[in-house]
């Protein structure tokens, strides 16, 4: 008799959680809702935060605020988003580092730590240099680096970050070590551009898109691209292939919320997400600021993050790095 009392008042309980939460999502939205970015503002994941916060506002119908959670190479943006209350109402932006092994294993922030909602965007990496530099070609540099290993150093992003690991291919391919082209790490590409204009450093490993103004401002130029063929809007830059570099890579933005919110409330957000990224003026400025639009539902991008998990476990492999 007390067993059953036990399994009956545990399955009241149960049913009550679940009429709960039926209930909390029927209701979600119903208040703002705060969109983190792990990394400073006027870099590639701040720009398509603030582009897409008025558009989910329409949608949603509550005000979405975006809020840039910067610090330790965007451990502390990432922490923030995956260390939030699971009830949608704390949600984010993550990137490529959750899915890059020595990041992951100095910070203890994985992918599997985040409930994904939406692939946003992926963001081929560009080699851009000052408009005064020396090179003119990306052979030139190439050359320059073989000669002079160590003389000149490189930014885009935290050591063992996205950009980092850009780089870091880069030199493999190349048959070049690490020190070769030293790393400055940085707080997210505009803080690299920043230092790349002032003369801090010589290369800035950052996403096609967040280097375009400086570009058409006549500050930096480009000098390759880590992309299978040419980008639409420079086509007259060349790939790293096309010079006989065997190398791509991009970086990614993807929406995601803290694991275990709720699927009703995951399932929200993602409809939400697949209706703004298709919103005109969304895309116009997408276009504009030279960021591809890649969308995933939540089941492929979590099929995504896993595929990149793998990838990038490859990528340690392949070039022996210890960390």
């Amino acid at each position: 008799m007390r067993e059953r009392r036990r399994v009956l008042k545990w399955l009241i309980g149960t049913t009550g959680v679940l009429a709960l939460g039926q209930g909390w999502a029927q209701r979600y939205p119903s208040r703002p809702i705060t969109l983190i970015v792990p990394w400073s503002p006027g870099g590639s994941t701040d720009l398509t935060a603030r582009a897409l916060a008025p558009v989910l506002e329409k949608i949603l119908k509550v005000p979405v605020q975006v809020v840039n959670r910067t610090g330790g190479g965007g451990a502390v943006g990432h922490g923030a988003i995956a260390q939030a209350r699971p009830d949608g109402y704390t949600i984010g932006i993550i990137t490529l580092e959750v899915v890059l092994p020595p990041w992951v294993a100095q910070t203890k922030i994985s992918a599997d730590m985040f409930a994904p909602i939406s692939l946003l965007v992926l963001n081929p990496v560009a080699v851009v240099v000052r408009q005064d530099a020396p090179w003119k070609t990306i052979q030139d540099l190439i050359a320059d680096i073989k000669q002079n290993p160590g003389k000149y150093k490189a930014s885009g992003t935290a050591k063992w970050g996205s950009y980092d690991f850009a780089r870091l291919g880069f030199l493999w391919k190349l048959g070049l070590k690490e020190e070769a082209l030293p790393w400055v790490p940085a707080q997210g590409a505009a803080a690299a551009l920043q230092e790349l204009i002032a003369g801090g450093v010589n290369v800035a490993f950052v996403a096609i898109g967040e280097a375009a103004n400086l570009v058409r401002s006549g500050q930096a130029r480009y000098l390759a691209f880590m992309t299978d063929s040419r980008f639409p809007a420079f086509p007259d830059i060349p790939t790293l292939k096309e010079v006989g570099v065997d190398w791509t890579f991009a970086s990614f933005l993807m929406a995601a919320a803290p694991k275990f919110t709720l699927p009703s409330v995951i399932d929200v957000l993602d409809k939400a997400f697949a209706q703004a990224v298709q919103d005109p003026e969304f895309v116009r400025f997408m276009q504009n600021a030279n960021l591809v639009i890649r969308h995933l539902d939540r089941k492929a991008s979590l099929a995504f993050l896993q595929e990149r998990t793998q990838a990038m476990n490859r990528v340690v492999q392949e070039l022996g790095l210890k960390f």
